[in-house]
């Protein structure tokens, strides 16, 4: 499964002549020569490929997991989801603010909200840190695609974005991730297993013109509200509802 994201220019105030759109882009280069993808991007900044197409994506158990995804729509749009709401444990991982489906996991997909990504680049590391959530990812950079699968953990050490090493080709930073935490890879938008194997690819196309949450209120929310339906339904009466103090 291969997924290819290269940055594009999202606006321009002032606009380039007809001549110089003509010309190849020329990345800037950091001081070891690497094309510069160090900077604050947004998902709107991003052109994202996928390969195979993403309606053909090979998952194993297609049924499950567009089973649960319809689960997913079902309990986001208000309607009853028990099985969602047992208790904390339950909740889907973005309710517990462990995960924002694929904010940070690869494929890095837009939540609509928060979508500022920060790449600080060096020689030996890159780091992509998402504005949702503050999820990071750390990638180590190896020489090339054999050091790369040298370089992975173990399968034993599951992470929620995953295991990821890069390597440049080219003007091209190649990021192999494997060993993705298996109930991240459940409730993504694009479902895979814990032996799934993700390839992305990094590409400085065009120069460009120039929350996460303090305190999880929706967590107690959703489960108070599950439990009041419950209560309703069982015709008992309702406690009175406690007051909190608003924070100044």
């Amino acid at each position: 499964m291969r997924i290819c994201l290269a940055a594009i220019a999202a606006a321009c105030i002032l606009m380039p002549s007809a001549a110089a759109a003509q010309q190849p882009y020329a990345p800037p280069r950091t001081a070891d020569g690497r094309p510069d993808i160090g900077r604050v991007w947004t998902n709107r900044d991003v052109d994202a490929v996928f390969d195979p197409p993403e309606d053909q994506l090979p998952f194993r158990d297609r049924a499950t997991a567009m089973a649960w995804r319809e689960k997913y729509g079902t309990y986001m749009k208000g309607g009853p989801m028990p099985e969602f709401t047992q208790g904390v444990d339950t909740l889907p991982n973005r309710d517990r603010c462990l995960m924002a489906a694929n904010a940070a996991a690869p494929p890095m997909t837009s939540q609509g909200y928060n979508d500022a990504y920060q790449i600080v680049q060096t020689p030996s590391v890159i780091m992509i840190s998402v504005e949702m959530m503050r999820e990071t990812r750390i990638i180590p950079v190896v020489a090339d695609a054999a050091a790369a699968k040298a370089a992975h953990g173990p399968a034993v050490l599951q992470r929620w974005t995953g295991d990821s090493v890069g390597w440049w080709e080219g003007d091209t930073f190649v990021v192999e991730t494997v060993n993705l935490r298996l109930q991240q890879g459940q409730q993504s938008p694009y479902p895979t297993s814990p032996n799934a194997v993700w390839t992305e690819r990094f590409t400085r196309k065009a120069r460009d013109a120039l929350a996460c949450h303090e305190g999880n209120y929706g967590m107690e929310h959703i489960l108070s509200g599950a439990r009041r339906v419950e209560r309703d339904a069982a015709g008992k009466a309702v406690p009175p509802a406690k007051t909190t103090p608003s924070r100044q």
